[in-house]
């Protein structure tokens, strides 16, 4: 497959160069270190059991400059901002409007860019063969990715399975029992977290239940995440295509991973907990003030909002899709 023929045109052409830029200079950004990421096997190809809920990669930007993450990830540069001060040995930053940030520029880093994508950068990606043909043609070295599975019922993980798997040696994939702790909510239902292995060690695992941090102390939704970082390891471009088979790979109780995975689900499902919260949070603050105020404007409840409200987002509802909680606002009342 032809990279023209997974990118647009000014991608393809970009990419196109940067391959015979690095050919040519004889290598890619940076050496690897021998040590693979295991790929697992996943019930079927055609089904996703896994998400991708980080991105990190440094690489070397050649003639076409940061201009090409604004192309391959689609982040418009008009939301950058950078900031005075740099990062991780890097003399510059900039933030990439919510989703992420860059680091460039620094004697020690030999011309390279790093990129970091978080989860809500992650989840703007359609297409990830794109990213893969990007990361091939500039000889890009992934650092971190983070392979998610959730699980809205609790049925397939939940803290008490993974102690269960941990017991059972079902972590284990050298021979030797991994380190593991677990962070205990206490019963206050704000969500307990069990870590597996260690992150200086390349590979660490969490299970955590999700909707409960996000505030709802009901739900069952449960996820688990292996975070991959190449310190030790290469992490292949092919696992942006096939997370499921490296979640699955990661360690034997992983092996099959039974519900399909749905990136705008799971964020429509963290909108939902995020707002009823919100709308909690403000009812139990607010409700009394607000009731006075009603009361003082003679009724009018518009009165009373043109006073109260203020442009902006609250952080935690940023880049959630809000618009598809429309028509289910009962479930908040």
């Amino acid at each position: 497959m032809s990279t023209s023929q997974t990118l647009p045109l000014p991608q393809a052409a970009a990419c196109a160069g940067a391959r015979v830029e690095r050919e040519s200079a004889g290598g890619g950004a940076s050496g690897c270190e021998p040590r693979p990421v295991t790929r697992g096997e996943s019930p079927s190809r055609d089904q996703s059991t896994a998400h991708i809920d980080w991105f990190a990669c440094t690489f070397l930007p050649g003639s076409a400059g940061l201009a090409i993450v604004e192309s391959v990830f689609l982040l418009p540069r008009s939301d950058w901002e950078e900031r005075p001060s740099g990062w991780q040995g890097y003399d510059h930053r900039i933030d990439l409007g919510g989703f992420g940030l860059l680091g460039h520029g620094g004697e020690h880093q030999r011309g390279t860019v790093h990129l970091e994508l978080n989860a809500h950068g992650c989840a703007r990606i359609e297409d990830w063969n794109a990213v893969r043909v990007w990361c091939e043609a500039y000889g890009v070295r992934i650092t971190r990715v983070d392979l998610a599975h959730d699980d809205f019922t609790g049925q397939t993980v939940s803290i008490a399975k993974a102690r269960a798997w941990f017991d059972e040696g079902q972590f284990n994939t050298g021979g030797r029992t991994p380190y593991a702790r677990l962070v205990d909510d206490l019963g206050s239902d704000k969500g307990k977290t069990l870590y597996v292995g260690q992150r200086q060690n390349g590979k660490l695992c969490r299970v955590y239940e999700k909707g409960k941090q996000l505030g709802d102390p009901q739900s069952p939704w449960c996820r688990v995440e292996v975070e991959f970082r190449g310190k030790s390891r290469i992490i292949p471009h092919d696992v942006l295509l096939r997370a499921s088979d490296y979640l699955a790979g990661a360690y034997p109780c992983l092996a099959y991973l039974s519900q399909r995975q749905d990136k705008v689900r799971t964020l429509t499902k963290a909108a939902e907990i995020s707002y009823t919260r919100m709308v909690e949070c403000l009812r139990s603050q607010y409700g009394p003030a607000l009731n006075v105020m009603l009361g003082v404007e003679g009724g009018d409840p518009f009165a009373v909002l043109e006073q109260a409200m203020r442009p902006g987002t609250p952080k935690r509802l940023e880049h959630l899709p809000l618009g598809a909680l429309k028509g289910s606002q009962d479930n908040v009342r």
